[in-house]
């Protein structure tokens, strides 16, 4: 009863064993994985048809015992196909002339036993057991043909061994398996064994052995898919050979108890079975899930955690650090380095590493063998492996020795669809043991992530790049370098910044001379000839139509002076277009500004270099100047005439302002008197005499738009409504349309632009604040109201001078910049305006 049961499990458990192999073995298309899948399969042949065999079962134990021979001359010559895939030998011819011979002798075996035969039934002690006559001399046909291909498979192993000597480790599992397995088929004849099924044992111990193999080679990857279902097959098949083992047992226990109780035999027998499956799946859940579960489970949610990091990064470094963090905190390993393609040259540079101080000056070569593998593979290089091979042997020296020195033992390629544009190098330093596979795989599966995440940060670095660069010149282009000027300036608050303003000097004659296409030429050569002067130092951009601006961080005026000398010498020897003919030499206007010696904010320093080259044109063109917000005592620089300048719109001015004298008389004084103060105040400051002269003309300017203003709303004798105050408001961009047809007054725009902003940002017309507002304007703006306030007006009498200057202490910060103001007021106070005040009121200002 008991081996009729068996014999249905057996059955059941040989087709479950041949499913788990579907399950739990992701054979890629490899040769030596279709091997091992062979070796399997004549294994499950072999021990399942022994099994059958001894327990008779239908139709009878002699077509079981062909099944298991059958398998055994499958596994002889499955073992020698392995042997070949796994030596990388070619071993076609051979390979059939063994399966040939081993199925020509198992098939004449069949009829009578002729080489191998089956064993007898004989009665001994009340029971049947199976019993080899002696054996006849055709068996040593069957074993000549065994001992040629194990002997032709070992001679390929140990030569493949004697060549690398470095995978002996990992190929003498399969010797050990090869031994264990025929010794535990020769076994069978001692007495000893008898009874026992030794070579079953051997069989399972020699399967250990090749996937052992296979596994330290990384060709086998077992996938643990811990389901209660898996779970469940695996105790099914598990619990075969327990179920087994207890049998004997269970037998006497049912002969002793039950009997003489009918029909509970098999109950009992079904029972046991199902006791011993939960036992083994409990400790599955237990033991097996507490070991593999746990950390494919933390590796899962270290992998899930990642892939959403860099889903919302498109900074290439910020993905390359997550990156390296992934690896290294789901595999525990250290020294890890990502390189990236450069797109120029081709080569691989390292871009990153876990390590803090790790030397990144590596390069890998567009034609090193390394890459030349990664592209055309999916798989993790192992450098162990691929020392071997004749394209290591290939690689120069000094490149094996920096690999070495970085402690590279694994890459693994980052693709963008096909092409390669990215490397991770990485080692088993930091771990107590070697990579397991499933370590390996993790690092694949946050390869394949990462891949995707560098292609789109690539394409955003792309679309960014050509959002901020110039078309045509390939510059960072005006909109992005005002971000970047900000941006430079803040990160060098305690050191100095440069900005140098190179204007191209009568360019509009030369495209006329030349045509446009040459003077696109001409730009782009300029252009690439300031990128090859300045190098890494510092950035430059193409200012407007025929200007450059270049920004350098912690350059002096001296340093910049001298680079840009440099630069107008290589831009005069421009003389030749693409045909070799003669062209007219290129000249430059060039403004240097200098924080925190020339400019005190962002704007000071676009303005004030803006103003150097203002003054070279002014001066004659093609030439250098620097611009100084103070006075300089041992200045050298030649001074600008701006007196000579004034004196060639003298009469347009007067005759602008008597027009506007003729409908408001106040603003013609005023504007002289609000000069005096600001050239008076200017002077105090210690600014230097073009800045001053720049004041003194802004404040005789600075209301001459008024002549656009309606006379009732000027000599209106009340308080402004909120639409006539809108249309006086209009009078700063009246004085700036004015102004802008005087191309050599332009450089008083800025001054009279601004003289109606107020320090807390609250002012008109463009509500700018603090600094941002230009010192002319500041100046200009103190003067202007304080004037305005002790002055007679239409809609008010005269003001106290003292009263004055306390409004001004009380604006200090809102509307008036507080330094000017406490320096203004000492001004007053100390009597070097010559303004009237009272010496009670004197002490009131004091105090």
């Amino acid at each position: 009863m008991s081996q009729s049961i068996f014999g249905y499990i057996s059955s059941i458990a040989l087709l479950c064993y041949l499913f788990m192999l579907m399950i739990f073995i992701n054979a890629e298309k490899n040769k030596i994985i279709n091997a091992f899948l062979l070796i399997l399969s004549a294994m499950i042949l072999w021990t399942g048809g022994s099994l059958l065999m001894r327990l008779q079962f239908w139709p009878n134990y002699v077509f079981w015992y062909h099944v298991s021979l059958g398998g055994l001359m499958l596994i002889i010559f499955s073992y020698f196909r392995f042997i070949v895939s796994f030596t990388g030998k070619k071993a076609s011819f051979a390979s059939i002339v063994y399966f040939v011979l081993l199925m020509m002798c198992f098939l004449i075996n069949i009829p009578n036993g002729l080489l191998l035969k089956w064993p007898n039934l004989v009665e001994i002690d009340g029971k049947t057991r199976m019993v080899y006559d002696k054996m006849t001399n055709f068996v040593a046909i069957l074993f000549l043909v065994a001992a040629i291909v194990i002997i032709h498979m070992l001679y390929y192993l140990f030569s493949y061994l004697k060549k690398n000597k470095k995978l002996k480790k990992q190929a003498m599992p399969i010797v050990f398996g090869i031994f264990t397995l025929f010794a535990g088929n020769l076994a069978l004849v001692l007495p000893i064994f008898s009874g026992f099924p030794i070579d079953i044992v051997a069989g399972v111990i020699n399967a250990g052995f090749l996937m052992f193999a296979l596994i330290r080679r990384h060709l086998f990857k077992l996938k643990l898919m811990a389901t209660e279902s898996v779970g469940y097959l695996f105790c099914v098949v598990l619990g075969f050979p327990v179920f087994y083992s207890l049998l004997p047992y269970l037998d006497e226990y049912v002969v002793a108890r039950l009997s003489e109780q009918q029909g509970y035999e098999l109950p009992v027998y079904l029972l046991s079975f199902v006791v011993v499956v939960s036992m083994l799946f409990y400790f599955w859940k237990k033991v097996i899930s507490s070991i593999f579960v746990r950390e494919e489970e933390s590796q899962n949610d270290i992998l899930k955690q990642y892939t959403i990091d860099v889903s919302k990064s498109l900074k290439l470094n910020e993905i390359l650090q997550k990156t390296v963090e992934a690896i290294s905190l789901s595999t525990g390993i250290k020294k890890i380095y990502i390189g990236l393609i450069d797109y120029e040259s081709n080569d691989f540079i390292l871009r990153y590493s876990d390590q803090s101080l790790a030397d990144l000056s590596f390069v890998i070569r567009d034609d090193h063998p390394i890459l030349r593998w990664l592209s055309t593979n999916e798989d993790i290089l192992i450098m162990d492996d691929f020392e071997h091979t004749v394209a290591f042997k290939s690689i120069w020296e000094s490149e094996k020795y920096q690999l070495a020195r970085l402690g590279v033992k694994y890459c693994i390629g980052l693709k963008e669809n096909s092409d390669l544009i990215g490397v991770i190098l990485f080692s088993d330093f930091g771990r107590k043991s070697k990579l397991k596979l499933q370590d390996l795989n993790m690092i694949m599966s946050i390869n394949s992530v990462a891949s995707i995440a560098i292609k789109n940060a690539h394409a955003y670095e792309k679309a960014y790049l050509e959002a901020r660069t110039d078309d045509l010149t390939g510059v960072l282009n005006r909109r992005y370098f005002y971000e970047l000027i900000s941006e430079i300036y803040e990160q060098n608050k305690e050191g100095s910044v440069a900005l140098i303003i190179i204007n191209i000097d009568d360019f509009k004659l030369y495209n006329q001379l030349y045509g446009v296409k040459q003077g696109d030429q001409a730009l782009i050569n300029v252009a690439d000839l300031i990128k090859g002067c300045i190098g890494a130092q510092g950035y430059v951009s193409r200012y407007s139509g025929k200007e450059f601006a270049i920004l350098l961080p912690g350059y002096d005026v001296f340093s910049a002076r001298k680079l840009t000398e440099t630069i107008r010498d290589q831009i005069s020897g421009i003389t030749h277009n693409s045909a070799g003919q003669r062209q007219k030499s290129l000249t430059i206007s060039a403004g240097i500004s200098v924080a925190p010696f020339g400019a005190k904010s962002v704007k000071e320093l676009l303005d004030n270099a803006d103003h150097a080259v203002y003054q070279v044109k002014r001066k004659g063109k093609n030439a250098i100047r620097v611009f100084d917000t103070f006075i300089n005592a041992e200045k050298s620089l030649e001074e600008l005439d701006y007196n000579q300048v004034y004196d060639d719109y003298k009469s347009t001015v007067f005759a602008l302002m008597a027009a506007i004298d003729a409908k408001d008389h106040y603003t013609f004084n005023h504007s002289d008197n609000v000069a005096n103060y600001a050239v008076a105040l200017a002077t105090e400051l210690r600014l230097n005499k073009d800045i001053v002269e720049n004041i003194r003309q802004a404040a005789l300017l600075h209301d001459i738009g008024k002549i656009s203003i309606p006379e009732s709303i000027l000599n209106k004798p009340g308080k402004l409504n909120e639409e006539e105050f809108i249309i006086m408001q209009g009078h700063v961009e009246a004085s700036i349309d004015i102004i802008r047809h005087l191309p050599s007054l332009d450089y008083v725009i800025p001054a009279v632009l601004g003289h109606h902003e107020r320090f807390d940002g609250k002012g008109y017309p463009r509500r700018i604040s603090g600094e941002d507002i230009p010192l002319t304007a500041r100046i200009l703006c103190l003067a202007d109201s304080f004037d305005a306030m002790i002055s007679t007006r239409c809609y008010k009498p005269d003001m106290p001078v003292a009263k004055a200057l306390a409004i001004l202490e009380e604006e200090a910060g809102k509307q008036f910049d507080p330094k000017l103001v406490t320096l203004f007021t000492d001004m007053v106070v100390n009597e070097q305006l010559g303004l009237p005040i009272s010496t009670e009121r004197l002490k009131v200002v004091k105090l």
